[in-house]
Parts: structure tokens; sequence; C-alpha cells
């Protein structure tokens, strides 16, 4: 078997086309190749940073990515904004032969990977467990509906729903009763609903229903049905046992003033008021303002 000799050896360290540095016990430089020396900027003929510490060498732009630790792998930006991977090895002699590795052109690929995810996530509309609309969709479809009320004094009504008892579900059965819960509830929506209404899912357990040219009263009567159609919604979690879902219902309805965000929001705080006064097998109304109100369905199983 041919085994070059140590001259041969020592040309292909210093060409190889990584960085390579060896260090004594002190993690002083003792060598280093001419890839690493040209990323570098070191000059190869004076060695000049022979005896330094390993940053010195690498005189990294930002202090703080210097190598200042043998357990810290990196990256580490130098001066001239490349980036670099650090492998240490340690030798017999207590030495370490230390490798880098120029990682910038996978970093310039991670940031425009990262890029094009963020861009895919501001043009996504659907919350991709219920299909539904995403909380993004649904205050941008909402503000032509809104500019429409304003300026034709349509009616115009949204609703919170709030499962309160998924969290727990999730908790009690797992994850899986709970995903088939946030679907059935979904499908059940979409049957209750018309086609010029927008139903959306903004959280775990939150719906949002806007309902173009529709009055409180109209919002709230279909609050009372949805709820009553839950009730008689039971999933099942195991052999033995089914769940029924407990939710509550918050009303808010276009006004003078209202934007898009604010009708969201008086309709949130609504549902938050009617799951902290409510009682379970009741229907409670919550004093509000005359455009919000909040009903408390609590359903037990």
């Amino acid at each position: 078997m041919y085994s070059p000799s140590f001259e041969t050896q020592h040309d292909m360290l210093a060409n190889v086309p990584i960085g390579i540095a060896i260090t004594d016990d002190e993690g002083l430089v003792l060598w280093y190749n001419k890839t690493l020396a040209s990323w570098t900027g070191a000059d190869t003929d004076t060695r000049q940073y022979l005896g330094q510490p390993e940053a010195t060498l690498l005189h990294c732009d930002n202090p703080d990515d210097r190598p200042t630790s043998p357990t810290n792998p990196g990256p580490y930006r130098l001066a001239s904004g490349r980036l670099l991977m650090r492998c240490p090895v340690t030798l017999t002699d207590a030495c370490q032969a230390i490798s880098y590795l120029d990682v910038s052109e996978e970093e310039e690929l991670r940031k425009e990977r990262n890029y094009l995810v963020h861009q895919l996530e501001a043009h996504n509309t659907v919350e991709p467990l219920s299909g539904l609309l995403n909380q993004q969709a649904i205050t941008h479809s909402l503000e032509p509906l809104v500019t429409r009320s304003r300026r034709y004094q349509n009616p115009l009504s949204v609703i919170t729903m709030e499962v309160t008892n998924l969290a727990q579900l999730k908790q009690d059965w797992g994850q899986v009763p709970a995903d088939k819960l946030v679907v059935v509830i979904s499908h059940l929506l979409r049957d209750q609903l018309r086609w010029a209404d927008l139903i959306g899912r903004i959280d775990s357990g939150q719906f949002v229903l806007v309902l173009p040219e529709t009055h409180q009263k109209a919002a709230i009567t279909l609050s009372k049905k949805i709820g009553g159609m839950l009730h008689d919604l039971q999933i099942q979690v195991n052999e033995n046992s089914t769940q029924r879902a407990e939710a509550c219902f918050g009303v808010s309805t276009w006004g003078k003033g209202d934007d898009a965000k604010l009708l969201l929001a008086r309709s949130a705080e609504a549902v938050a008021i009617a799951a902290s006064s409510g009682s379970a097998y009741s229907v409670k109304a919550v004093d509000l303002p005359a455009s919000n109100s909040a009903i408390m369905f609590g359903y037990g199983s």
C-alpha cells in the first residue's frame, strides 16, 4: 500500500480546502495551513501568529465571536464576514488539531430559506389543522366588510367561540383526541354558516365567525344554536370513553367608529368575560356596551 512521505502529507494538509490549526496544551498556535491563513488574512511567510492564542489568529470582528471554549463549535464570524465552524481534536501530546469549515454559503441559504418561509407564512390564509382561515386572513377579510358597513350602515357581527375544555382534554387524553375535536367542530361550523360568512381558527381552542348582514340578536341566536349542537356532540377518546365540548361565546356588533381590529378585540373581550362569569348548565348574559354581548354555554360531559 502506498504511504505518502511526510513532505507530501504536510503539503496536503497545507492546501486542503478546510482551515487547519494546531495549538499546544495552552491554546497557543503552533501551525496553521494556507487555507486558514487566506481566510483570516494571515501572512503565510512570516507566520506572525505562531505562539499567539487561537483567538488572535482568527481576529473575529466581534470579540464575542472569538473561540474561547473548546466545546463551542461556533459558528464564528471573521472580520471578513466569513463564518467558520470549529472542530477540535485532542492529540496524544495534549496539543489540539483544529479544523475549520467555511459555512458562509450554508448560512446564506439558511437566511434565504427563513425569508421564504416568512414570506409564505405572510401569504398563507389557512390554519393547517382545521382548514379554516387563520387570524391574518380573518383580519384581512373583515376589513372590507367593516368599510362596507361604515359606508352603507349595513349590520355586521363577529362571534368569538372559545372551546374552554380543549386544553384539559389534551392533558387528560392526549393530542389526538384534542385535534379530533377541533376538526369535528370545524366541520360543524361550516355546516351551520352561510356561504358569505367567514370562519377562522385563531388560537388553539378559539374560533371566530364573521357574519355580514347580521344584527346582534341574530348573532346571539346563532351562538345559542351552535352551543346546543356542541352539547350533543361527542367524540370518542378511547374504547370506553367519550367527551363533549364546553364552549362560551362572545358577540360584538359593528358600531360607528369600529375598525376590524377593534371589532375582533371586543368580541375576544366578550368571550373572556363569558368564560370567567358563566356557570355549568346555564346561559348567562353579561353586561357589556350596547354593541357587545357575551353568552356562556357551560355543558358538563
